[in-house]
């Protein structure tokens, strides 16, 4: 893992974690350095023998899982943090989060659920949309399904009051953004997601599956559906599910009436009983 340089801010920070723990969710937009912080929290805290639970909720730029994810990782020790690597995930579909934002939200409440029973702390990493009435609407509602005990807002100006504001019972603190904290453009965030997914497929062995039509549930927006050529494009990226945890990732290949067909890192297709269709497509020679 790179080496990372802390503001002097983050040690007080730090202590109030580790007075107070329950969960936090970082807010701030993008290229803040929301990542880096929750980093150097984890490598922090676990160096106190304390168990923290990271859930990353940034389907853009995620740090922990793959691109268009929501994914999960409890961290105990620092073999953890070597092995930077989620546990489990759920596939959003989008790396735009304003076009799922009930369907992220109701993910991320649901594996806060889960790291409060195995961590002392929770640590919560969003997405950079923090602006106007949709970056409001996301944020705010993630924080009241959520109820974490600490809000940590890291702002360059005051670009999170309009959100802060409104927020009535965590405890807040305000984090200045690291003066390290790097602006990526738009071309470089979207070859750093298809990167990820390529090391995902490439350095994973993969195989060609079929799954019949009357033995699945095919969703779409969290909704079901009947996939076909004239809706669905080849090379679209797919969600294999058991439940509502994505065990892995598919490229489509090929729809027929009956069935689909599509190549994945899968093991068995045994225990998949929902397919989720995303709106991304990734180039199907990877």
């Amino acid at each position: 893992m790179m080496e990372i340089i802390p503001e002097s801010e983050w040690d007080g920070l730090y202590g109030e974690l580790i007075s107070h723990k329950g969960t936090a969710i970082i807010i701030g937009a993008t290229d803040s350095g929301k990542s880096t912080l929750a980093k150097y929290l984890l490598q922090r805290l676990i160096s106190e023998n304390i168990k923290v639970c990271l859930i990353d909720s940034d389907v853009g730029q995620s740090s922990l899982g793959l691109p268009g994810t929501v994914s999960i990782k409890l961290f105990c020790n620092q073999k953890d943090m070597e092995d930077f690597m989620f546990e489990k995930m759920s596939f959003m579909g989008t790396v735009n989060p304003a076009k799922k934002i009930p369907f992220i939200i109701n993910t991320t409440k649901r594996m806060v659920d889960m790291c409060r029973i195995n961590s002392d702390i929770t640590l919560i990493d969003t997405s950079g949309l923090v602006v106007g009435e949709t970056g409001k609407a996301l944020k705010i509602s993630k924080i009241r399904s959520v109820k974490p005990e600490h809000i940590i807002a890291v702002q360059r100006y005051d670009e999170l009051e309009h959100i802060l504001e409104l927020i009535e019972t965590s405890r807040i603190h305000r984090i200045k953004t690291s003066q390290a904290a790097k602006i990526r453009t738009v071309a470089i965030r979207t070859q750093y997601r298809k990167k990820k997914l390529q090391n995902y497929f490439n350095k994973n062995e993969t195989a060609d599956f079929l799954l019949k039509a009357n033995e699945i549930k095919f969703f779409y927006n969290n909704k079901p559906f009947i996939p076909n050529k004239d809706t669905v494009k080849k090379g679209t990226l797919i969600g294999l599910n058991h439940g509502e945890d994505t065990i892995a990732l598919g490229i489509l290949n090929d729809i027929s009436e009956n069935s689909v067909t599509f190549r994945s890192p899968i093991k068995s297709i045994k225990n998949i009983n929902k397919v989720i269709f995303g709106d991304m497509t990734i180039e199907h020679s990877l």
